[in-house]
C-alpha cells in the first residue's frame, strides 16, 4: 500500500506501508489479529481460505504472513 502525505503536491512525499496477510477461518481471530497489526501500523489484508490467500499473493507480497494453525487440518488415515 503506498500513502502520501497531504502536502504531497507540494514536495514528493510518499511512504510504502508494510502489509501483513492474514489467514484464519474464525472471524474473531481474524477480526482482533487484524487490529493488532493495524495498530503496529501495518496494512492487513484477510483470508479466510488458503485459496483466497493464495489470490493476494498472486497480486501482492505481504512482508509477513501469519497463518492460523487450525486452518489446516489433514484427514485421518
Amino acid at each position: 500500500m503506498v500513502t502520501t502525505t497531504s502536502n504531497a503536491l507540494d514536495r514528493a512525499e510518499t511512504a510504502v506501508t508494510p502489509w501483513v496477510l492474514v489467514v484464519a477461518a474464525d472471524a474473531l481471530k481474524a477480526r482482533s489479529t487484524r487490529k493488532m497489526w493495524e495498530a503496529a501500523g501495518f496494512a492487513v489484508e484477510v483470508a479466510s481460505s488458503i485459496e483466497d490467500a493464495m489470490v493476494c499473493l498472486g497480486v501482492m507480497t505481504p512482508a509477513l504472513i501469519v497463518v492460523d494453525d487450525r486452518l489446516y487440518r489433514p484427514t485421518p488415515r
